[in-house]
């Protein structure tokens, strides 16, 4: 039983409370085909991961500016859509995409909060 049990199950149990179920797509580059031009690869193949549920927030509002500014340690652009993400049985990439109800939505910044490498909650920014 890990440290941080309590904190991912909490974590889990709100985003698929108040989550919308999305698509995960996990793109991934493919292998070279020609071993004289190792740089070429062949066209990235998709992984689509369903049923993944992804907590939306705008991050124009002041408060979930602050809680996303206080989760990353940085400042956070406005305007920009935020998703929070629990644990997930795949590992996340900025190369991903996330199709919510038919729109795709790509990734602007991926951030772990991982104390002592127990993956607790992921926040997500997309692009504008």
């Amino acid at each position: 039983m890990g440290q941080f049990d309590r904190q991912i199950a909490t974590a889990l149990r709100l985003i698929a409370k108040y989550g919308q179920s999305i698509i995960w797509n996990s793109i991934i580059d493919g292998a070279s085909v020609d071993p004289l031009k190792p740089w070429k690869p062949t066209d990235a193949a998709s992984t689509p991961h369903p049923d993944i549920k992804i907590c939306f927030v705008p991050t124009n509002d002041t408060q979930w500016r602050k809680l996303l500014a206080y989760l990353k340690g940085t400042e956070v652009p406005t305007g920009k859509l935020a998703g929070l993400m629990g644990q997930v049985p795949f590992e996340p990439t900025l190369k991903d995409v996330v199709d919510r109800d038919g729109v795709i939505l790509r990734i602007a910044s991926l951030d772990l909060l991982s104390p002592n490498g127990q993956k607790i909650l992921y926040t997500i920014e997309f692009e504008g």
